[in-house]
């Protein structure tokens, strides 16, 4: 079965469920969710999206 996704409404609503549990974590245990990049080698087109 295919179907046509609306991405904006997706994006809306997932979100909404990340800042939901980003609250969750921070009022119960205090943790803030963060995002790191590593970068394994040295692959030159990998470093242009990733200054020094």
């Amino acid at each position: 079965m295919t179907g046509i996704i609306d991405g904006k409404a997706f994006a809306a609503e997932l979100t909404a469920r990340v800042a939901n549990v980003v609250s969750s974590l921070e009022s119960s245990h205090g943790l803030i969710p963060g995002l790191a990049v590593v970068l394994v080698g040295e692959d030159p087109a990998s470093e242009v999206y990733f200054p020094k």
